[in-house]
């Protein structure tokens, strides 16, 4: 069959050829474009992070991957950051309507980075910098 992909080392080859042509990709958007399974798509990556070719990064709820030498912060967008930060912090039970002195005080002992990215946020808004 004309365009199938037949073996392994074919697959990882594909992708490869992906990532040098787009640069970081969603794993979900890699496994459709050669349509694979998300499982079977991870499984190759695996293997070429194995070999040192390619690293995974999860942003925004996704998993992207690059090649070693890109930099995935080129297709992240700020909403994808912006949505990772709020699922993390609704897994510590801080939602968008807590008053800020409360989210602090739950993000503090079990998130604290989670902490001072929300202060040092609030400190630049209010304090007119």
């Amino acid at each position: 069959m004309p365009g199938q992909i037949s073996s392994a080392v074919d697959v990882q080859e594909k992708i490869l050829e992906i990532l040098r042509q787009e640069g970081p990709v969603p794993v979900y958007k890699l496994a459709k474009s050669l349509g694979l399974t998300y499982g079977t798509a991870q499984w190759h990556i695996g293997r070429l992070e194995q070999r040192g070719l390619v690293y995974t990064v999860k942003i925004g709820g996704r998993r992207y991957v690059a090649l070693k030498d890109a930099d995935p912060f080129t297709k992240i967008t700020v909403e994808d950051v912006i949505n990772e930060l709020k699922h993390n912090i609704s897994a510590y039970g801080v939602e968008p309507q807590t008053p800020l002195q409360e989210a602090l005080e739950r993000l503090k002992n079990k998130a604290p980075h989670l902490a001072e990215a929300l202060r040092l946020i609030a400190e630049r808004k209010y304090d007119g910098r």
